[in-house]
C-alpha cells in the first residue's frame, strides 16, 4: 500500500474526516465559523491575480464577516471596491451569484445598508485590503452562497457597486 493511501486509511479508521483539496472552506475549530479562500471565479482579467479570504461567524443574534484581499493591481491602490454577500454560489457568468443577500426579517422600509452585508474595502499600496461587517441578525444556514468584489464603492441609496470583478464561494 502506498504511504499516502496508508495514511488516509489510518485517518479514516480513526474517525477523521477527509476533506478534498479543492474544498473552498478551511477547517476551523469553531463550529459556527467558516473560512473560505478564493476567488472561485474571476470576471475581469485585470484582477486574475487577486486572492480573497472570507471568515464568517454566525452567532445567535449576529453575523460577523471579515474580508482580506491581496494581489490587487498597483493602479487599485487608494481605491475603494464595493463588496457584498450574494445569495448564490459563483457561476460561469457574473450574474450567476444572484442578488445581494437581504435579511428576510428586516421590517418594510429598512435601508439597504441595514439589511444587506456590505464589506467595501480600500486597497492599500501593495494591493491588500481588509474590511469587516457585523450585522445584528443571523444569516440562516445556506441562505447565502458567495462574496463578490465589485468595481466601485457601494452607492448607499441603491446598493449598486458596478461590475462584478471576482466571486468567492462562501458556505454560509
Amino acid at each position: 500500500m502506498r504511504p499516502s493511501v496508508r495514511a488516509a486509511v489510518t485517518l479514516a479508521a480513526a474517525g477523521a474526516a477527509l476533506v478534498p483539496l479543492s474544498a473552498p472552506a478551511l477547517a476551523c475549530p469553531d463550529p459556527h465559523k467558516v473560512v473560505a479562500e478564493g476567488p472561485a471565479k474571476v470576471y475581469d482579467q485585470k484582477y486574475r491575480h487577486t486572492k480573497t479570504k472570507v471568515a464568517v461567524v454566525r452567532k445567535k443574534d449576529e453575523t460577523v464577516v471579515r474580508l482580506h484581499v491581496s494581489g490587487f493591481p498597483d493602479k487599485a491602490a487608494g481605491r475603494t471596491f464595493g463588496v457584498h454577500v450574494h445569495v448564490n454560489k459563483c457561476g460561469p457568468g457574473p450574474e450567476d451569484a444572484g442578488p445581494h443577500y437581504q435579511n428576510p426579517d428586516a421590517p418594510e422600509g429598512t435601508p439597504l445598508s441595514e439589511k444587506e452585508i456590505w464589506l467595501d474595502v480600500e486597497i492599500a499600496p501593495g494591493g491588500e485590503g481588509r474590511s469587516k461587517a457585523v450585522v445584528p441578525w443571523r444569516v440562516a444556514e445556506k441562505a447565502a452562497g458567495s462574496v463578490i468584489v465589485h468595481a466601485r464603492p457601494t452607492d448607499r441609496e441603491t446598493g449598486d457597486a458596478g461590475a462584478r470583478l471576482t466571486c468567492t464561494d462562501v458556505p454560509f
